[in-house]
């Protein structure tokens, strides 16, 4: 009995990836699982929130290019997007700032300045932009 592998196309980073519903952004081994990362859009798909409701907004959302599996990024995930798709995200004053999902503290959480490439720490209930992640696993 013979097995049939699909092959999957990868695109580069910061490029379409319209069959995963966005802009593959890189890939990341999450617990020993290799997971390609995927943002939607462009600027337009930022979400306002906090660290502390983003989940939940990210969720009412519903579908977004036809995919209802989307979470708030941690700070890796904003750190690949900066390294390999910088341009898809505001980079001027504070609408550069993206908060994740990634605590520090009680009342602190991560966030990465899409503006400096720095990463800073700001309160979990402050609203920031939100961007959307998903990940395909090949």
């Amino acid at each position: 009995m013979s097995e049939t592998a699909t092959l999957v196309q990868i695109p580069a980073p910061g490029q379409p990836w319209p069959e995963q519903g966005g802009i593959y952004v890189g890939a990341r081994v999450i617990d020993g699982v290799v997971h390609h990362r995927i943002i939607p859009g462009g600027t337009d798909q930022d979400i306002v929130a906090s660290h502390n409701n983003a989940a939940e907004r990210i969720a009412a959302t519903g579908e977004i290019n036809g995919f209802s599996d989307w979470t708030h990024g941690d700070q890796r995930d904003l750190m690949l997007a900066y390294i390999n798709a910088p341009d898809l995200f505001h980079r001027g004053g504070i609408e550069s700032v993206q908060i994740t999902s990634t605590p520090y503290g009680s009342f602190i959480a991560w966030a990465v300045d899409f503006e400096s490439g720095s990463v800073s720490i700001f309160t979990r209930d402050g609203e920031f932009r939100v961007r959307p992640f998903r990940s395909f696993i090949p």
